[in-house]
């Protein structure tokens, strides 16, 4: 003790220290101790950056392609949801589309970069994968603003028209998918047989969230309906939000699509059906080929003797040329046709707000995209990816309706009588 009260009050020399002296035994063992103890937190930092280094790489790998490496085959919750951003985020995929430089020339020989205008090539993606995460989203968000100040639930995924008679007013958020999807049943030939049928039995291919098919029983109070799609969190949408309370409607998950590249079948009879209907589902994007030859001749097994394929899309207007001489080939009577093109520019540009908000709307749900840099960056190509899909004023695909390079088409075909 009376070691310890000089060593408090004066300095020691250093000389006068020996080998047993407590103090320099005291400050070895500590020097020891720290040598452990930062050797330790090494080695559990090391392991933490591995395990999360291994981690997160198999965590981008996994889910990092949003474009190509999602399945059609579940409904993604909120969380698989931003650990899926996250990962795209972080992926190799934003340089390469930052970076892309294998831009097409279009059916009018015209270019575009990504950048800019959202160019994607076909092969880039694969309507399994961005659909799985464009369904789950629109239902994991819920309701969003509108510049009208109506929240309504984003349900109604096409780009719909402009300039007919029975469009909504600006009040409806989507008043301009409603009225493509009623355009396809105002076709003369389908109103005479309508009112001569007032209870059909009506097919949609291809039905999204289902609200297009919603819509349609409320135009016509004595139809049933039925709505197939590939896209598991779209029938998830369409049962959760409109079937469980309409009775008129039943939405069913077809695995691979009706027809499609896996040749899959309707659960309907043959000569069952009195109108299948096609509003903007994601075929014959480049070509009529195998895929839509089988789409088409399972339409024909149900349709009835009379009844109607009526359909409507935005596609390269060299399609829309291939698509008529085909559905002759397969026994079909041309009933009508109407170019909706010019109405279809405006209702994107009519439509521009309200896109714009909802976009960012959907952005801001992922935090990711706060991140400095990094998601600065990924925000910017999420917005060029969704808008150029959207056909939004400024990208590709919506340039490609003002050139003529695409053009959007309702087109009514009859089986036989």
């Amino acid at each position: 003790s009376l070691w310890l009260q000089g060593s408090a009050t004066k300095q020691v020399d250093p000389s006068f220290r020996q080998v047993g002296d407590p103090c320099i035994w005291g400050q070895h063992h500590m020097k020891a101790e720290m040598k452990d103890m930062w050797r330790n937190n090494l080695i559990l930092v090391s392991l933490l950056v591995i395990a999360l280094g291994s981690g997160s790489f198999w965590t981008i790998q996994k889910w990092g392609n949003i474009l190509s490496g999602l399945s059609s085959q579940e409904t993604l919750g909120p969380l698989q949801l931003q650990v899926i951003a996250s990962a795209f985020c972080l992926s190799p995929l934003i340089y390469m589309l930052e970076t892309k430089d294998d831009n097409q020339p279009d059916e009018v020989g015209d270019t575009y970069d990504f950048m800019e205008k959202g160019d994607i090539n076909e092969e880039d993606y694969t309507k399994d994968s961005i659909y799985a995460f464009f369904y789950s989203t629109y239902q994991a968000i819920g309701k969003a603003p509108s510049p009208s100040g109506t929240d309504y639930q984003f349900t109604f995924n096409t780009w719909g028209i402009s300039d007919v008679d029975w469009i909504q007013n600006e009040a409806e958020p989507q008043r301009h998918g409603k009225a493509a999807y009623q355009g396809l049943v105002e076709f003369k030939e389908v109103k005479q047989y309508l009112a001569a049928n007032p209870n059909p039995q009506i097919v949609e291919i291809g039905c999204g969230t289902g609200a297009g098919a919603n819509y349609i029983t409320q135009l016509l109070p004595g139809c049933n309906y039925t709505a197939f799609d590939m896209q598991h969190a779209a029938i998830d949408t369409c049962n959760k939000l409109f079937a469980q309370h309409n009775p008129r409607l039943k939405c069913e998950w077809v695995p691979g699509g009706v027809g499609g590249s896996s040749g899959g079948k309707s659960s309907l009879a043959d000569a069952s059906v009195d109108i299948v209907l096609i509003s903007e589902t994601h075929i014959a994007e480049a070509t009529v080929g195998p895929e839509e030859l089988a789409v088409f001749k399972e339409i024909i097994r149900m349709l009835k003797p009379g009844g109607f394929f009526v359909w409507g899309n935005a596609l390269p207007t060299s399609v829309w040329h291939m698509a008529e001489p085909v559905m002759a080939e397969l026994g079909m009577e041309a009933c009508g046709r109407f170019n909706h093109t010019q109405g279809a520019v405006k209702a994107r540009l009519e439509d521009k707000d309200r896109v714009d908000l909802y976009v960012e709307h959907l952005i801001n749900w992922f935090p990711v995209t706060s991140v400095p840099y990094v998601g600065k960056r990924c925000a910017h190509v999420t917005d060029r990816l969704i808008k150029n899909f959207y056909r939004h004023p400024g990208t590709k695909l919506f340039e490609q309706m003002v050139t003529g390079a695409h053009s959007y088409m309702h087109l009514c075909h009859r089986r036989a009588s």
